[in-house]
């Protein structure tokens, strides 16, 4: 697509969020940041604003169809048209699925899928209306890898990369891209939004450690704006991620099978 002029991306306070309005902001491009934590948004657009550089934010609660709603009208009115959305805000939840509760399955259903839904069909509905923009929904290499004690998470994440791909053949004949990314271990402060049942809350410390030596968050911002930029259809990031990616797709019983017992 060409250069696009303003971006809207959730889950923009920290993260994966924050580094993607960083990189864009420093392309020219307007950014606009939706997250629910005002305090943290607003502290992390008045650093990232230095230099002159465009980057406003809202608080959203991409959870409430209403909020993402409210976003979009009010954007679209002191703004402009929005030519590329970033669903990145997410949630996790760890520990045996018989452990967790319906409470916790209908907090991570209602920011990881319906969150994206939300996005996609508030600031999708004006790009399929022009016949331009793009999406780039993230998702997660464990929405193709089954990981033991994730069951929740897992299949937030493979809801997600489906919907993507769907909503691609939707609108590709209408102008509108949409990508979905599927990271691996990133550094980022995931473990303090998620919730962790039975054994593996014992395991936070061990966990975090993990993450620490992850990609960095910029990887996947990169990787983001190239989805956006040359209309990728799903773009595992980090060696981990891509290498299951094409395992499974080479392999799926036998590779899913050695996953399984990790």
């Amino acid at each position: 697509m060409k250069a696009p002029q303003r971006i809207v991306v959730t889950g923009a306070a920290s993260g994966i969020g924050a580094a993607t309005v960083e990189r864009y902001a420093r392309q020219g491009v307007e950014v606009i940041g939706l997250d629910i934590n005002q305090d943290a948004l607003q502290d992390f657009v008045g650093v990232t604003r230095q230099g002159g550089r465009r980057v406003f934010g809202y608080q959203c609660d991409v959870a409430h169809a209403e909020s993402v709603d409210e976003a979009a009208a009010r954007i679209r009115a002191e703004h402009g048209p929005v030519d590329v959305l970033v669903n990145n805000a997410g949630v996790g939840v760890g520990g045996d699925f018989l452990e967790t509760t319906i409470e916790d399955w209908v907090w991570l259903r209602s920011i990881n899928f319906d969150g994206v839904a939300h996005g996609c069909r508030a600031f999708g509905a004006d790009m399929v209306t022009r016949g331009s923009g793009h999406v780039v929904n993230v998702a997660s290499g464990a929405g193709y890898i089954p990981n033991r004690r994730m069951a929740s998470y897992c299949a937030s994440k493979a809801a997600v990369i489906m919907f993507s791909r769907c909503l691609r053949a939707d609108w590709a004949s209408r102008g509108v891209g949409v990508s979905v990314i599927c990271p691996g271990v990133i550094k980022t402060p995931i473990l303090e939004h998620t919730r962790l049942r039975g054994s593996v809350n014992e395991e936070k410390e061990m966990m975090a450690r993990g993450f620490k030596l992850g990609h960095p968050p910029d990887a996947v911002a990169r990787a983001i704006i190239r989805a956006a930029q040359h209309n990728l259809s799903i773009v595992p990031v980090g060696i981990e991620s891509r290498l299951a990616y094409h395992a499974l797709r080479a392999l799926p019983a036998s590779f899913g099978n050695l996953l399984a017992r990790i």
